[in-house]
């Protein structure tokens, strides 16, 4: 008896097994972007950005022990390509946050952070807090995912903002919001088309644009 059966097609395909004890680069593991398209990885040295884009379906076997998997499901390259590799940090004393990493609404950019090493004694500023420490250089980095280009940056200086897992940051849209712990201000970024960062506002001793204008005004009628 002759037995004809016709192809098949699935729409999602489910991995059934799971490989381990993979051959992995010495490097640090961040996430994935929000659609999945990129794992953002740091070097050993926190001063370069890795971005790899999964392989997936790279092979497919029926064999159900490790022992029977081909060599190649041992290797990391068999499930991700290395699309770029990127320094940012630059100089002996600055360093990726490792804990630190956004990505633009519709996954075009990935925000980045290095920083020095923080001094727990500063020296006293104008209206900074006294008891806060001071981190002589603060950098985020505007990377575009799909070609590695570093697009535009943003240093803030003897400042304290909080990086890890981006607790002092947050961006809803195109909105960049960064805390300066020393100074009590929140400057308020947009993220432009073509890979900006744009001043939109900064709130701490004033919270509107005209405050300042208003308060003085009613200074001089008392």
């Amino acid at each position: 008896m002759q037995i004809h059966k016709t192809r098949q097609l699935y729409e999602n395909i489910v991995p059934s097994f799971t490989v381990y004890d993979v051959e992995c680069p010495e490097q640090l593991w961040r996430c994935f972007t929000n659609d999945g398209q990129y794992l953002i990885c740091f070097s050993r040295n926190l001063h370069d950005v890795l971005i790899y884009r999964p392989c997936w379906l790279s092979y497919c076997t029926t064999a159900d022990s490790v022992d029977e998997l081909p060599s190649k499901a041992k290797k990391f390259e068999s499930y991700f390509t290395l699309l770029h590799q990127i320094s940012l940090a630059t100089g002996q004393t600055e360093v990726l946050c490792k804990d630190f990493f956004l990505s633009t609404e519709n996954n075009v950019y990935g925000i980045f952070a290095a920083s020095t090493i923080q001094d727990i004694n500063p020296a006293a500023a104008l209206g900074a807090v006294g008891t806060v420490p001071s981190i002589e250089k603060t950098t985020f980095f505007l990377v575009r995912l799909a070609d590695g280009v570093v697009t535009d940056q943003r240093v803030f200086r003897d400042d304290y903002i909080h990086l890890a897992h981006n607790a002092g940051v947050f961006l809803h849209d195109d909105l960049l919001a960064i805390l300066s712990v020393r100074f009590q201000f929140i400057h308020i970024l947009q993220v432009r088309d073509g890979g900006l960062f744009l001043d939109v506002r900064t709130i701490g001793n004033f919270c509107c644009e005209d405050d300042e204008l208003l308060l003085n005004s009613q200074s001089q009628v008392f």
